[in-house]
């Protein structure tokens, strides 16, 4: 349920979340570690349609090809998978943590597709950290 404010529409869950992060920012600082394990946390997605096809692009910079699993599954596109943590210490060496800001860990993303994709034909490319995915229209 979305409640109005000074003539804007806010979504209690996400006025919620923003006062959550006000609150860690107060506590921990700004720019304090954030990272919680366990949780899958969302790459960032742009999708664009063209006449021909849809194109998706996915920022996943420092994940290794073999961490990731595409797929098609009733009727949408789910992305998974997993990054290390980068610049972790390495086994023996002593590191006290600042700021954590990069996600890492377990990932996972569902799109919905529309009906007009022809499933046999994507087509999914990965270079300079960026997931690029095309499916191409039914004509």
């Amino acid at each position: 349920m979305a409640v109005q404010l000074h003539g804007q529409r806010i979504d209690p869950f996400t006025s919620m979340a923003q006062e959550m992060g006000k609150w860690m920012d107060r506590v921990l600082g700004p720019g304090g570690p954030r990272f919680c394990p366990g949780e899958v946390w969302s790459p960032a997605v742009n999708a664009y349609e063209y006449p021909e096809d849809y194109r998706i692009v996915v920022e996943l910079a420092g994940v290794r090809t073999e961490d990731l699993d595409l797929r098609i599954e009733d009727d949408a596109l789910i992305l998974s998978g997993v990054r290390a943590t980068p610049g972790a210490p390495q086994q023996g060496e002593t590191a006290r943590l600042h700021t954590m800001e990069i996600d890492h860990g377990r990932f996972s993303r569902k799109l919905p597709l529309p009906a007009d994709i022809v499933p046999e034909g994507v087509e999914a490319n990965y270079r300079n950290g960026y997931l690029w995915i095309r499916l191409p229209r039914k004509t």
